[in-house]
């Protein structure tokens, strides 16, 4: 059965993994299909394109997670460096995105900038990624880590969503992603200084 958003939430870093995959593949599509020249088309893309962003952290929250509790299961290491094999791929497009959409509106977020270019690689690359986990990752995950009995190691998801910046180094994950208290105020001060936000709609 799939995971929803509300289950997600209730659930651990594993959960929240495939919900944000499954999110995030909605959201790739509708922006592949939203490129138009018009006020409303690009106001439209810039929306899409900045909750892309959002929910790209909490994936992230979840990969980190995820993989420092496989890489303890001998059965799981192969997966393990796989997803941070990705981490360190993906990093440096989600920085560039993050960089190019900070201050600025969505309707103009492909003004005088290619940000639909880096927005297309990172897209296709963190599709295939999605693709590998529902096919090979996430059944492995579920079925290993709760025979090893270690899914008690796994952060709930709850946790991993408020503990989740945008501001993510590109060379991979830091320390300070891992500490609770340090990741909570980095997420704070990201959404001070302008977490991507779509518009707000009357």
């Amino acid at each position: 059965m799939p995971v929803t958003k509300d289950s997600a939430q209730n659930g651990t870093a594993l959960d929240l993994l495939e919900s944000e995959d499954r999110e995030l593949r909605r959201l790739f599509t509708a922006l592949r299909l939203t490129r138009g020249p018009s006020v409303e088309e690009r106001s439209e893309y810039g929306d899409i394109a900045k909750r892309i962003i959002r929910h790209l952290a909490p994936r992230e929250a979840a990969l980190v997670d995820v993989s420092n509790v496989a890489s303890s299961a001998p059965s799981l290491r192969q997966v393990s460096s796989r997803l941070e094999e990705g981490m360190r791929e993906h990093r440096p497009y989600i920085d560039r995105v993050e960089k190019m959409s900070r201050g600025v509106q969505g309707i103009n977020l492909r003004v005088g900038q290619d940000f639909d270019g880096e927005m297309d690689e990172l897209m296709q690359i963190v599709d295939t990624e999605i693709e590998w986990e529902f096919g090979v990752a996430l059944p492995a995950l579920k079925g290993l880590l709760s025979a090893a009995d270690r899914e008690d190691g796994l952060k709930t998801a709850r946790h991993l969503s408020t503990h989740a910046p945008t501001n993510l180094h590109p060379d991979g994950p830091r320390w300070w992603e891992r500490a609770p208290i340090i990741s909570r105020l980095m997420t704070v001060y990201d959404r001070l200084r302008d977490f991507p936000r779509e518009a707000v709609r009357r």
